[in-house]
């Protein structure tokens, strides 16, 4: 992997220092590269950068989740309203050169650049720690970047690498770049195995595992936790052992999945939110718990979500999809009738996430309504249509403990964890009691429903090698590329389930880097 250089712009008061052919020097009001990082109040302002980092709008506030879940089957395009936004991943046409491939990928190697950077200077720091609590501090820190690292690390892996199986998991340049410093004096990395890429996942995620406070309130949401930390375990997990599900029993991946979902809910933080129940006043209107986790970014259900404030901001998840102008809604996507139909007459999330309301043209559509923009955030006389990214969710920690219950043969528990998440959701709910294959299939529809337009389903849909599949709906744009879309596992076109490798990254690095199947 080429050097990803970064500016000290997240921290105000300090800029790298400028190289000359003729003489170094230090600019006024700045500083060398290895002074950034003396202190504790460095180190607090330097991972405060990071934080801020995955509020880049390529990321979970934009191109990350929305077109993950526009690829697949999630959202379809307006026959009348949409103006093109999207349309290269909708249509698959997906290329190495195309802009927004390239912007996540850089924007989930920056935060890998940050850390480093961190990891590279911070025994600088120990020295200069004198009281308890600054050490105590410091070690939080070094716990909260080994998680933002892994948290990257994992997102390379889950967009831009297959299924890990036995088959290929020791397969060289299937895995990510692990670019493990920020030194120019180390060589560019190639592309390692992907067991070598989640191992380091899981090796970073250890570290913060033991530097990081278990003393943590669902009040630090905006911060990471142990929550944080078993809530990935246990998506890695599922996602390592998923590749051999002809190991079922003893796949031990899937037990380890279990074991850390286990985890999060005994730390006793974090509660499902009601959907049905409970329902209070916020300004003029009653809400439950559940809608105020999509409109307020408030719920003890979250377990991190990224802190945003009027002046301090990602990119907007609701502005093209609800396509709203405070008088008319012009959306460049419809909720897709298909999931929809998913939904039971019951089912309270339908409402919050969509509402059948007269578009620009007078035609009654099916709007995306999950991110409305948070009045706390939005302001002024044009809604941005901003909401802080919720990366985990109580409810996905559930969900992926259900599959992997449900892979280890033990279906008794899947449909305890599944009930669990629909009586929270579903009025007058009993219990799930599906078995077999239904019961599968109960797992894979309750995800499309819980986790809709949250950045899952493509992966989702190419680790159970599933097809994509739209079908034809009603004020949609007509067509095999379309809303008539049928691309299975089979097919050559399924290798764009797994995004090509920028191509700028493979010629940077005189073809060190190599690319997906997708590349070519």
């Amino acid at each position: 992997m080429r050097k990803l250089k970064i500016l000290l712009l997240l921290l105000p008061i300090l800029a790298f220092m400028v190289s000359s052919c003729e003489m170094d020097l230090v600019p006024d009001g700045s500083v060398p590269e290895k002074e950034a990082l003396r202190t504790i109040k460095d180190c607090d302002a330097w991972v405060l950068g990071i934080y801020s980092s995955f509020k880049n709008d390529a990321l979970y506030s934009g191109n990350m989740v929305l077109f993950q879940d526009i690829q697949a089957d999630m959202a379809y395009a307006a026959l009348k309203t949409n103006s093109g936004i999207y349309t290269q991943f909708y249509q698959w046409n997906i290329k190495s050169t195309t802009s927004e491939i390239a912007n996540v990928y850089n924007g989930l190697y920056t935060i890998v650049s940050r850390c480093n950077f961190f990891f590279d200077y911070k025994d600088q720091v120990e020295p200069t720690l004198k009281t308890a609590a600054d050490k105590e501090n410091f070690k939080k820190r070094v716990g909260e970047v080994y998680f933002a690292r892994a948290l990257a690390f994992s997102e390379l892996i889950r967009i831009f690498c297959e299924p890990m199986t036995t088959a290929n998991a020791n397969t060289e340049n299937m895995g990510i770049c692990l670019a493990m410093t920020y030194r120019d004096d180390v060589p560019m990395v190639k592309r390692s195995t992907l067991l070598e890429s989640y191992n380091q996942v899981l090796s970073d995620l250890k570290q913060a595992e033991d530097n990081i406070p278990a003393a943590r309130t669902v009040a630090d949401n905006p911060y990471f936790s142990l929550g944080t930390v078993y809530a990935l375990q246990a998506r890695v997990y599922l996602y390592m052992g998923m590749g051999d599900l002809s190991i079922k029993k003893d796949n031990e991946y899937l037990k380890k999945s279990v074991e850390a979902a286990g985890k999060v809910l005994k730390t006793g933080v974090y509660t499902l939110s009601d959907a049905i129940n409970n329902a209070s006043q916020a300004g003029s209107t009653q809400y439950t718990d559940y809608q105020k986790m999509w409109k307020y970014d408030r719920s003890n259900e979250i377990i991190w979500k990224i802190s945003m404030t009027p002046v301090s901001y990602g990119g907007s998840l609701g502005r093209y999809l609800l396509g709203y102008n405070t008088v008319t809604y012009s959306p460049q996507y419809h909720f897709s009738e298909a999931i929809l139909s998913l939904y039971d007459d019951n089912d309270r999330r339908a409402s919050v996430f969509c509402n059948q309301l007269e578009d620009a043209y007078g035609d009654k559509v099916y709007i995306i309504t999950k991110y409305p923009g948070n009045p706390d955030l939005d302001g002024g006389a044009t809604p941005k249509f901003i909401n802080m990214p919720k990366p985990f969710r109580l409810s996905e920690v559930y969900l992926n403990r259900a599959e992997a219950y449900y892979w280890l043969g033990d279906e008794e528990n899947a449909q305890k964890d599944l009930s669990s998440v629909k009586r929270k959701r579903i009025s007058g709910f009993g219990s799930v009691s599906a078995s077999g294959d239904d019961l599968l299939k109960e797992i894979k529809n309750e995800r499309a429903r819980e986790l809709y337009m949250e950045g899952f389903r493509l992966s989702d849909l190419k680790r159970w090698h599933d097809p994509i599949k739209r079908e034809k709906q009603l004020y949609s744009i007509d067509g095999s590329i379309n809303n008539q879309l049928n691309v299975k596992y089979t097919d050559a076109k399924y290798r764009f389930t797994t995004w090509p490798i920028p191509k700028h990254e493979i010629e940077a690095t005189n073809g060190l880097v190599v690319g997906n199947a997708s590349n070519y």
